[in-house]
């Protein structure tokens, strides 16, 4: 209950962060509304109560609850509880103004250096990690002029490859490839209008799967696809 409790607590100050985070708008946009008002009264200005909030927290006291219920007391209850309420923060904001904040990707990276001091002798997992999805996705973005992927999921995957290691990472990537395929291809083929894709909240959905289940996935893989003579 205490786990929940926090993750609801958290999940409102999160909330209402992003919602201040997107009404600022893009990070080049020079005319963001909130721009001279500080964190906390934008966060305050921007404060909402409605339905979009209750399923916000809703969603990080699910993901913070089954935290608690694959990892009992263990460091990652904290470091993987607190990390899925910021992917759902950067999934809000991503589906409203197509940006990540760098702010929540900070905060995942500082959970995930926490992680790799709980796990040291186990550094270089996490160093890869960094590095193994980010490093190819800003080759990618520096050879299309950054038309094919943005910064911030480059960041975003690099915090995530400190925090979960480079298997985990993979994993993220392949779940938010695929989700995001599914879902947008689902959307362009049956609605009409605009279809610009926001990959972010596809990248926090794997990021979620992978903390919770991935080493189970991992494992299945193994077992079933590749075979060790």
């Amino acid at each position: 209950m205490s786990a929940i409790c926090g993750a609801f607590f958290f999940g409102t100050v999160v909330y209402r962060y992003s919602l201040f985070k997107a009404e600022c708008g893009p990070e080049e946009e020079p005319n963001r509304p909130l721009m001279s008002m500080g964190i906390l009264d934008g966060m305050a200005a921007v404060k909402r109560d409605g339905a979009e909030r209750w399923v916000f927290c809703a969603l990080c006291c699910v993901s913070w609850g089954l935290t608690a219920y694959v990892y009992g007391p263990a460091p990652e209850l904290i470091l993987y509880g607190m990390a899925g309420v910021l992917l759902w923060g950067l999934a809000l904001v991503d589906r409203k103004i197509f940006e990540l904040p760098p702010e929540l990707n900070i905060g995942i990276a500082v959970l995930g250096a926490i992680h790799l001091i709980f796990d040291l002798k186990h550094w270089y997992v996490y160093l890869i990690g960094a590095l193994c999805v980010s490093l190819p996705l800003w080759l990618l973005a520096l050879l299309s002029g950054g038309r094919a992927m943005g910064g911030g999921d480059i960041k975003l995957m690099a915090a995530l490859g400190l925090l979960l290691g480079w298997q985990k990472t993979l994993l993220v990537l392949f779940i938010g490839a695929l989700l995001g395929s599914l879902v947008h291809g689902a959307r362009v083929l049956f609605t009409k209008g605009k279809h610009e894709l926001a990959f972010g909240p596809y990248l926090a959905m794997g990021g979620i799967v992978a903390a919770l289940y991935g080493q189970n996935i991992i494992d299945w893989y193994v077992s079933t696809f590749i075979t060790i003579n």
